[in-house]
């Protein structure tokens, strides 16, 4: 039982708001734990007492408020306690900001507060010593109520295929946002304003950061004025979550939802937030649909002479203003088109959602494998038909097939109404990803016109331009996802790849020749996939856009060949250039390598597999949790030798044995059994000693790496707890074999890929 403690003077009406002790979360009240033996108001007064003189007299307690809203959070009681400063004594406290009721409406103004709490009800209680006297302070001790989670209808659509109900049951309908959405909305929006019940700019801004684009991040304050509807300076959970809902790709953008997104649209261009736009807001809005419909959404803005004539049909004059009803207006009546593209999240909203980890003992929000009761399954409203190679043929909506032959007629009505599920969008649409395998797929084939394994001369500037596509939109996937992956089994591991393209199509023909999302495992590689082989684009190509393609089961660790300068040494900076010549070979490198910044860096395997490219890290550079710390490596991370000593070990240590070191002993100033990689000239080995302890401390049972060649693919080594897994075979003209783990019922199998 934790405590948190507000406590309010008299004397020049000021009240004490202490740091969290969190940086950037703004000003709010000290933790401390209950002792044995106290009752919580005696630890509210010792709280108080620790923070103020004690000279001070205790007059009364306002108000306990019990915080165990949701089930992860600290169970926090919070007491207002009133104190009468006797002669003159000046209030003292360590990381204390004592503010007037005036300093606090600035602070609130500036949006440096976490939540209104401390103004809200500080300005309550001085109406109530105006009024009453402080006699009678204890009147009223229900200031505030308790959060508590109320649904807003998703309901089903009508008869036109248009939602029915309120705009915010109509915009949450669009949006698909059912309770089990709305709850996990729910438990994110409390879990980074707690114990506030409001979202200020900085939460707001910790709590997007996964949802945004690097570019969009730039944009934040707009965002948050978009969401802000009652310009309060603050979110309520109802704000944020009606927010999330317009910019869903779910949602229409027509009917209600679509006036709804143009008032959110509206609000994030209008910089000065007073309804009416100017032609250089209105430029900033007109410029970017016009990048974004051209995918350029870096582009520049247009010129003023383009804008003026839009802006003009809009029966405006240079010098005047679009109202918000004019806007709406012209957009409901099509006159102005384009809207649309605009104020969306690059992905689903409910594949978005994080609790935050300042709860990182918390399981996460979609891993329900804990509570079987709360696993909604359903039938998913397509069927796959494969032909008899194992390759996908075709697929069907079951809403357009014959209801006589396939259901009976209890279930004819429910088949109809079933809502369009992801993966038959998946299937079915065209995407980058789709794309980009047709691609590799021509690639892969011998015509009239070109050898197997080569390009047409004609596709290059093409495939270029689609790889470039194919990077932005698998990095903001990617960026979504935490540094140390969670993962379920069954699960396939892969270790280094090195541009043998060959060698990846024999996986997929014996692993995934249906494609992953038919397969009950989800697939794991280790990095390395570019260099030293000569089909390293491909290989990436192939990666990138099967994770695209299948976002939750396919995963990617960066391998220490997802480095700039290493490819520059090897082969795959001249790889690019060979294959799309000086200028587009460039952006299409350092476009993949925007990717490479962003691969996480380890993965867990049933809480107890880890999985990474290199080797465990030493103590100096991880001493704390593996798995936190590795969490907390920057995103995105373009030097891991400057920017991450955790990051560069877990890319290059090795794990150190006699019988492949014949020529190295151990050093005398090895420490906690780590020393020097003389074969690497960088990173460390760590002895079976160092791999024991790193376990216990962590609580794993294995690590599974890759990193080092294997004449048979695999090596298991330092007492059967480390498995060294290569997926490439013929290593730079050698003679080995390819391999891969599967990670299935409690077993570790080892599988060896013949590829002859």
């Amino acid at each position: 039982m934790k405590l948190v403690v507000c406590v309010i003077v008299d004397q020049n009406l000021e009240a004490i708001l202490l740091n969290e002790q969190t940086p950037n979360r703004g000003y709010w009240f000290p933790y401390d734990e209950v002792k044995t033996g106290e009752t919580r108001t005696l630890a509210a007064q010792r709280i108080a007492n620790k923070i103020c003189p004690s000279d001070i007299e205790l007059l009364s307690v306002l108000k306990v408020r019990c915080g165990d809203v949701l089930p992860y959070l600290p169970n926090i009681q919070t007491f207002y306690l009133f104190k009468k400063l006797v002669n003159g004594s000046k209030p003292q406290g360590n990381n204390s900001l004592w503010m007037t009721v005036d300093q606090m409406k600035l602070a609130v103004r500036n949006l440096e507060l976490l939540g209104l709490e401390p103004y809200t009800i500080f300005q309550n209680i001085l109406e109530r010593q105006r009024a009453h006297g402080w006699n009678d302070l204890t009147i009223g001790r229900d200031l505030f109520e308790e959060p508590f989670l109320q649904f807003i209808e998703c309901k089903q659509l009508d008869s036109n295929n248009q939602p029915a109900g309120t705009p915010q049951e109509q915009l949450i309908s669009s949006a698909k946002f059912d309770n089990k959405i709305q709850e996990r909305v729910f438990k994110e929006f409390y879990s980074y304003t707690y114990p506030s019940e409001y979202m200020s700019l900085r939460t707001f801004s910790e709590i997007m950061d996964n949802k945004l684009s690097t570019i969009e991040k730039t944009k934040m304050q707009a965002y948050f004025r978009a969401f802000d509807t009652q310009q309060n300076s603050y979110l309520t959970y109802t704000e944020y979550l009606l927010g999330l809902a317009a910019m869903d790709p779910n949602t229409s953008h027509g009917g209600t939802p679509a006036e709804l997104r143009c008032r959110y649209i509206f609000r994030f261009y209008n910089i000065k937030n007073n309804g009416h736009l100017s032609i250089e807001e209105f430029r900033d809005l007109h410029g970017n649909v016009q990048n974004l419909k051209a995918g350029k959404p870096n582009g520049d803005l247009p010129a003023y002479s383009e804008v003026l004539p839009v802006f003009n049909s809009f029966n405006l004059q240079e010098n005047s203003y679009l109202t918000l009803n004019d806007f709406l207006s012209s957009v409901g009546q099509l006159k102005y088109r384009g809207t649309s593209v605009l104020f969306r999240l690059p992905t689903y909203t409910k594949d978005l959602l994080r609790v935050n980890k300042r709860f990182t003992n918390i399981k996460g929000d979609n891993q329900y494998d804990e509570n079987h009761n709360e696993i909604n399954y359903e039938i998913a409203d397509h069927c796959v038909t494969l032909k008899k190679s194992g390759l996908l043929h075709r697929v069907e909506s079951l809403r357009t097939m014959s209801y006589n032959a396939q259901f009976s007629t209890t279930t004819e009505e429910a088949m109809k109404n079933l809502p369009r599920s992801s993966s038959e969008e998946i299937f079915d649409c065209r995407t980058i990803a789709t794309d980009i395998q047709e691609m590799l797929r021509t690639f892969e084939k011998a015509d009239l016109t070109k050898e197997a394994f080569t390009w047409p001369s004609n596709a290059i500037s093409t495939l270029g331009r689609s790889i470039l596509t194919l990077c932005r939109e698998v990095r903001e996937i990617i960026r979504c996802e935490a540094r140390c992956l969670k993962l379920s089994s069954p699960c396939y591991i892969l270790g280094d790849i090195h541009g043998n393209y060959q060698d990846l199509l024999c996986f997929e023909k014996c692993l995934w020749r249906a494609t992953p999302l038919l397969s009950p495992a989800s697939f794991l590689f280790l990095g390395d996939y570019v260099d030293r082989g000569i089909y390293g684009l491909e290989v990436i190509m192939y990666l990138l856009a099967t994770k695209l393609q299948c976002p939750k089961k396919v995963y990617l660790l960066r391998g220490n060949h997802e480095i700039r300068k290493i490819q520059q040494v090897f082969s795959f900076y001249k790889e690019c250039l060979t294959k799309f010549g000086e200028i587009l070979g460039k952006e299409v490198w350092e476009g993949i390598n925007s990717v490479f910044d962003v691969l996480p860096f380890a993965a867990v395997i049933d809480d107890k597999i880890l999985c990474l490219h290199g080797g465990i890290p030493s103590p100096n550079s991880c001493p704390d949790d593996f798995v936190s710390m590795v969490n907390d490596i920057p995103v995105p991370l373009s030097e891991p030798e400057i920017g991450s000593q955790l990051a560069w070990e877990i890319m290059w240590n090795d794990p150190f044995s006699l019988d492949t070191n014949t020529a190295t002993q151990l050093p005398m100033n090895m420490v906690n059994g780590f020393f020097n990689n003389t074969r690497r000239s960088t990173g460390k080995y760590f002895t079976n000693e160092a791999l024991v302890t790193f376990l216990e401390k962590n609580n794993f049972t294995h690590v599974i790496r890759a990193h080092e060649v294997q004449q048979v693919g695999f090596k298991v080594q330092l007492g059967g707890r480390l498995l060294t897994v290569f997926s490439s075979s013929h290593y730079c003209g050698g003679t080995n074999e390819a391999a891969t783990v599967f990670v299935d019922s409690f077993k570790l199998r080892l599988i060896r890929l013949d590829a002859r």
